[in-house]
């Protein structure tokens, strides 16, 4: 038996291995407009991820700051509301990604800078028992 890899059938796109991932970063536009994104999925030639605001259209060129003082650019390949994917123009370094994501986790950890976002409230009604009718 071989140990090959599969060979895709012809006109059949193969895509890099996705890593989830949940990473906040900074979305820099070409205008010089900032934004705050969150990265749901990296691989080696790119990314996908979630705005606050609009995202940025197809074939616009962007670049993002991620942790660790790494900067990649790159363009975007499609974008519905708040969501994008972005194809790298370079290769993203994951392992120096992965080490600076894990120094930061430490530091917070270390010194106890942990937040506890409150705009997330579940809100549950409370309902007037007088007014709930059998069935």
């Amino acid at each position: 038996m071989s140990s090959m890899a599969p060979i895709p059938p012809t006109g059949q796109v193969v895509r890099d291995v996705r890593h989830p991932r949940i990473i906040r970063a900074r979305l820099m536009h070409r205008d010089g407009d900032v934004q705050d994104i969150v990265i749901r999925n990296v691989s080696l030639m790119g990314l996908g991820a979630s705005a606050r605001g609009p995202a940025p259209v197809r074939g616009e060129r962007v670049a993002i700051a991620l942790p660790g003082e790494q900067e990649v650019a790159g363009i975007v390949r499609w974008f519905g509301g708040h969501t994008f994917g972005m194809q790298l123009d370079a290769p993203l370094a994951l392992e120096a990604l992965g080490l600076a994501l894990q120094q930061k986790a430490h530091v917070a950890q270390v010194s106890g800078e942990w937040k506890v976002e409150t705009r997330h409230r579940v809100y549950m009604p409370q309902a007037d028992p007088s007014r709930i009718r059998r069935v």
